[in-house]
């Protein structure tokens, strides 16, 4: 961080002396001014190196990278992610799953979030847990993640969410199996297309999900 000051300005790039007059309280309009560039470009250095500053700032102990993502908002934290290195994300991994039955609710969201996001094949049986909860934004996060995983092995967990009372909650397993290409989920899939009670975008994700399941359309 000490390189990003006016004494090594020879040593900056463009985005990074964008982002110092920021950070001196300078706002977009204003720099771009000064720096003779339109606005929208201001605001991509901005974020670029918002993250890359980030990233060194995220510590090297896990926890404490752990709770820094906490902190972000879901963007900075994907392209945090994305900028970590294999090892790196393994460990958080390991720390995610051994944690994740003892922290707060809103830290179990974000945790069950962050598997997804890495992918976790080990963490596929402790979300399908978490998926007997009556939490319904729990529920949908888990669903979210396990489809992203491309965990099949879950799709049974998957379809029974499928009789859940919530609509946004019936809609992320849709599309969970939709993603896992579940071909059993496809005669329940069905049965909620024909269901004349149903809400029409559930129909209509459901009628969805059959057609990318099947490769083909469909006329349930």
């Amino acid at each position: 961080m000490d390189r990003l000051s006016w004494e090594n300005i020879d040593l900056l790039s463009d985005a990074e002396i964008s982002y110092l007059l920021y950070r001196e309280g300078k706002d977009i309009n204003t720099i771009s001014k000064i720096r003779g560039i339109d606005r929208l470009t201001v605001e991509k250095q901005i974020i670029e190196c918002r993250i890359k500053y980030r990233v060194n700032e995220l510590g090297k102990d896990i926890s404490e990278i752990v709770k820094n993502l906490y902190k972000c908002n879901r963007k900075e934290r994907v392209v945090l992610i994305e900028q970590l290195d294999f090892d790196k994300k393994r460990e958080i991994e390991e720390y995610l799953i051994d944690n994740l039955f003892s922290v707060n609710r809103d830290e179990c969201l974000f945790y069950i979030w962050m598997l997804g996001e890495l992918k976790s094949k080990k963490a596929v049986s402790s979300i399908v847990a978490f998926l007997r909860c009556t939490d319904g934004n729990i529920k949908r996060i888990c669903c979210s993640s396990l489809g992203k995983i491309g965990a099949i092995e879950a799709q049974d967990a998957l379809i029974s969410v499928l009789k859940d009372k919530r609509p946004q909650v019936k809609q992320y397993a849709i599309k969970a199996l939709a993603k896992l290409k579940s071909k059993k989920a496809v005669e329940h899939l069905k049965y909620i297309v024909k269901d004349v009670n149903e809400k029409d975008y559930i129909i209509r994700d459901a009628k969805r999900a059959i057609e990318e399941i099947e490769g083909r359309e469909v006329d349930v």
